[in-house]
């Protein structure tokens, strides 16, 4: 452990991120997708960093700015791709979620400002990346979900976000759901309840936001188990 990471105090768990601002991100993240088709960006072929660096651009020059009409982003202090960040006892100092939406809010000086965020973590979701062996991943370097669990990602939160970009027909129903059930996705990925829909897809060809919470696996500073991470499902087709 490094003990300089908690000297400063970062009580655990952090106040939690209000759900309509974990809607707003996944609105957001739906207009993103559309500005980018609109301006050419060919997702079937994009890489998942040419498509995350797109997103980042997104919020930070335009949604950011006030361009989607009816999207209010005042909660965000910024939003950053692969910034480095600490897990949860300092021992690894060199973790980058893919994309991390500070947050603005008064905190008490118990509370460790580098660790108040929205952490996301962005996937593929297609052939060439099977669920169980990238986005449900277990005991792989490519692991998706399992980041939240381990204390990886997020460690002072109670909340994370998975962003998947499509294609090949996946569904979060029922492909996801498939995933998480199986036996090894109950046992290392900290037992996820039944997906849940938090915002309903727009129409048919969309996807919606769905939420699932997991046991985790780590302690914090004064010894306590952490407590469950509420873990949010963006998917975006790329088609």
């Amino acid at each position: 452990m490094n003990p300089g990471f908690f000297t400063r105090g970062d009580d655990a768990p952090h106040p939690r991120i209000d759900r309509r601002w974990i809607a707003a991100v996944h609105l957001g993240l739906e207009v993103a997708f559309e500005w980018m088709r609109s301006d050419g960006v060919d997702l079937a072929r994009a890489g998942e960093d040419a498509i995350t660096l797109h997103l980042e651009d997104c919020f930070e020059n335009r949604l950011m700015r006030g361009e989607a009409e009816d999207l209010d982003f005042s909660f965000l202090r910024s939003v950053t791709r692969e910034s480095a960040t600490a897990n949860h006892d300092g021992s690894s100092i060199g973790r980058k979620p893919d994309l991390v939406f500070r947050l603005s809010r008064e905190l008490r000086h118990s509370h460790n400002r580098l660790q108040d965020a929205l952490f996301a973590e962005c996937k593929p979701v297609d052939r060439a990346h099977p669920l169980a062996r990238h986005y449900c991943a277990v005991g792989r370097a490519t692991s998706g979900i399992e980041r939240f669990v381990t204390g990886a990602y997020a460690s002072a939160m109670e909340q994370g976000l998975m962003i998947g970009y499509v294609r090949d027909g996946f569904r979060i129903d029922p492909h996801l759901a498939a995933a998480l059930a199986s036996a090894e996705a109950r046992s290392g990925l900290g037992e996820p309840t039944p997906l849940f829909c938090v915002v309903a897809a727009k129409d048919t060809a969309g996807h919606g936001l769905h939420l699932t919470t997991h046991q985790r696996n780590f302690p914090w500073s004064d010894g306590a188990r952490a407590t469950p991470i509420d873990l949010y499902h963006s998917w975006h087709d790329c088609q």
